[in-house]
């Protein structure tokens, strides 16, 4: 189903006068990184990526972004249109979707990941598509931890990770509409807590605990960017 076919009560088409809304440059840009890693997935032809970039820098309100968005999936949209509008857009029901609402959940048969992640005198990395646990250890000393949840799914409605750097860092990005809670100390060391709150309808719960000791554990937001199968998201045209 297209978004032109969803009808007035789903919530999504049409805005009402919350598609009045002005947007910003900032709002397009957003946009465009949307319709970009829509286009890295293969979800649009080069085409169709062209054109609906076209559309975004030329769009005055959050209406006119609706067309841009078409076809798109449910938990997408939503986060790209919620920010625009205040409106907490429907997605599809945890009870009729075998994944749970926006794809968070594995498959079934797609086991979690190892549960600890330790970089000592040197680095350790965790990204692309992987399942976090219910509960999971990133520890680094003298050294420095990467884990990227952009591409990740959930084992669980609510995951717990424990991020302990010592003369070290550790380094989380989460995706954007994913639900955090952060509660770590810095001890002459620093704990970001500034990707903290709340998410989509129906995202897991990710809550990050630890401490900081002369080292750093930063928590930052990002959204889906890395293609699948390393297809590569298009430059955007210079200004």
């Amino acid at each position: 189903m297209t978004l032109s076919e969803i009808p007035p009560d789903d919530g999504v088409a049409p805005l009402g006068a919350a598609g009045k809304v002005l947007i910003s440059d900032a709002d397009r840009a957003r946009m465009a990184d949307v319709i970009g890693d829509a286009f890295a997935e293969g979800r649009l032809t080069h085409e169709e990526y062209e054109d609906r970039l076209s559309s975004t820098m030329a769009a005055r309100t959050a209406a006119d972004l609706v067309p841009v968005l078409d076809g798109l999936p449910p938990a997408t949209v939503a986060a790209a249109l919620a920010p625009l509008t205040g409106m907490a857009l429907a997605l599809p029901d945890a009870s009729t979707s075998p994944d749970r609402p926006g794809g968070w959940h594995p498959p079934a048969g797609m086991n979690p990941s190892s549960s600890t992640v330790v970089a000592i005198f040197g680095g350790a990395t965790r990204k692309g598509e992987w399942v976090m646990p219910a509960q999971l250890t990133a520890f680094a000393l003298f050294g420095g931890v990467e884990l990227d949840l952009t591409r990740a799914t959930f084992a669980q409605d609510e995951v717990e990770l424990l991020a302990i750097a010592v003369m070290g860092g550790v380094e989380i990005t989460v995706p954007d509409g994913l639900t955090v809670q952060v509660d770590g100390v810095g001890i002459f060391g620093g704990f970001d807590q500034r990707a903290e709150g709340p998410g989509l309808p129906g995202a897991p719960l990710l809550r990050v605990k630890g401490a900081a000791v002369f080292g750093g554990v930063e928590v930052k937001r990002k959204p889906r960017r890395k293609a699948i199968g390393g297809k590569d998201r298009p430059r955007l045209p210079e200004a």
